[in-house]
């Protein structure tokens, strides 16, 4: 399926990677080594950072926000039913600076925390979940930009971010292992070239530019490793793919990506060992991007069935009470709210757990305990935010009677996007590694790499 066009292009947009990169200059070999660190690459930027204004309120940013959530959420039941990917509403977010939230307002972005961040994904994700994990990608790429150690590669990234450029998530892959990744890196001509699959490639489709893992071979350093890089969404060999087929998240774009022949820029190419951890809130955040689907899930399944009882006129069971007075039915609807306002705290206190270790990062303070303790939260309140929004979007059906389970209410779509969502990053295997870090102090994160290395990597 064809991409939207991108509300500006790479020739056009302040800090577009031709006016802010110099021609790159790729040693004969093309290999990737150690020994070239990014702060050697020469990445330049024209933009310079200013002092920090004032961070905005959390009625701010709602007041810049919530208009665009409510236009998103009139069309949320015609785009399930047609199946109509949300590039419209994509573009209406990227307009709005929806995807530089987490950019130091010094370098042209919000500032927002992370606490700030969930909040907000919360009211998305009420407007429509598949839009969230739309972004995911874009989200966790910009963590991994904000802990990045090299200045000029984070100044070069918060130029496309302030400008509103989009990345996409493309590291899982049907055949090989997280340790070793069939789409690799390899020199060619004098260039470094990509060439691969990756399906779960989330995102992509609306993006700008793809994150990708892949796997490299690291000359005089141990043979083969592991390597993050950025490409163009629009390069020559992209091929991005709407063959998503889940029952439920089904507009996220969550399909297969092809990279054949990709021109890789070795200043955009990221080295890591196999196997090797670095501790940051990434992870973490990936994780609550999830659960704020989820609490967006709930609050709209409540929403949603008390307008359907209010619409009501008649009440089979008991017809001398008026539908939205029937005490079965507001029984259901407290427990809900209950359940919804549980939700929205837990994942609002995890998150803030993850906002002081990324504030610690920032500070130059972290250490590996405050990365643990941040995933752990995260992932210790996964399987009760799954239970509790499983339950919730079950339940409602109850008041609802036969009538609910109209195609045209596309009720069921709750259910089949709590779901699907609630499959990722499969629970159990979260809450083992979390039992690993309470008894023997192994880093959650750390531990779940050690399990996907010899596994097919899902996100």
């Amino acid at each position: 399926m064809p991409r939207a066009p991108c509300a500006a292009s790479s020739s056009d947009r302040t800090g577009s990677m031709n006016a802010t990169l110099p021609p790159a200059t790729v040693a004969p070999s093309a290999t990737p080594t150690r020994t070239t660190p990014p702060s050697k690459r020469n990445l330049s930027m024209t933009n310079t950072l200013q002092a920090a204004p004032a961070p905005l309120t959390d009625r701010e940013l709602l007041d810049i926000f919530q208009p665009v959530f409510d236009r998103i959420r009139e069309g949320a039941i015609d785009r399930e039913t047609d199946r109509r990917l949300p590039h419209k509403e994509i573009g209406w977010l990227r307009e709005a600076g929806f995807g530089r939230l987490r950019v130091p307002r010094e370098a042209g972005g919000f500032g927002v925390g992370i606490g700030q961040l969930v909040q907000l994904l919360i009211g998305l994700g009420t407007a429509d979940s598949n839009i969230p994990q739309a972004l995911r990608g874009h989200i966790g790429f910009v963590e991994y930009v904000l802990a990045h150690p090299d200045a000029a590669y984070r100044e070069f990234w918060f130029a496309e971010l302030a400008a509103g450029a989009l990345v996409g998530n493309a590291e899982s892959e049907r055949t090989g292992t997280f340790g070793e990744p069939a789409t690799k890196v390899t020199p060619v001509d004098g260039r470094l070239v990509l060439n691969g699959a990756k399906y779960y490639t989330t995102g992509s489709i609306f993006a700008d530019w793809i994150h990708v893992g892949v796997g490299v071979d690291q000359a005089g350093d141990g043979g083969p490793g592991l390597a993050t890089v950025q490409v163009r969404a629009d390069a020559a060999g992209v091929r991005i793919h709407d063959d998503w087929d889940g029952f439920g998240q089904r507009l996220t774009g969550s399909g297969t990506t092809e990279f054949t022949g990709v021109e890789v820029d070795p200043r955009l190419l990221n080295l890591r060992g196999a196997g090797e951890f670095t501790a940051t809130v990434q992870n973490a955040v990936y994780q609550l991007v999830h659960l704020a689907a989820l609490a967006g899930i709930g609050a709209a399944a409540l929403e949603e069935i008390t307008a359907f009882i209010r619409s009501r006129t008649r009440n089979l069971f008991n017809p001398a009470v008026a539908p939205e007075r029937d005490p079965v039915s507001l029984q259901v609807i407290g427990w809900g709210y209950g359940t919804v306002e549980t939700v929205k705290a837990t994942v609002l206190a995890a998150a803030l757990t993850v906002q002081r270790a990324s504030d610690a990062q920032q500070a130059g303070t972290a250490v590996d305990r405050d990365f643990a303790e941040a995933d752990a939260h995260v992932y210790g309140v996964q399987s009760t935010v799954i239970d509790l929004v499983l339950g919730l979007v079950s339940r409602v059906f109850e008041v609802g009677g036969a009538s609910a389970t109209s195609r045209s209410r596309q009720l069921d779509r709750l259910w089949r996007n709590a779901r699907t969502i609630s499959s990722h990053n499969p629970a159990i295997y979260r809450q083992q590694a979390v039992g690993d870090f309470v008894v023997n102090g192994v880093a959650p994160s750390a531990g779940i790499l050690g399990l996907l290395a010899g596994a097919p990597r899902e996100p």
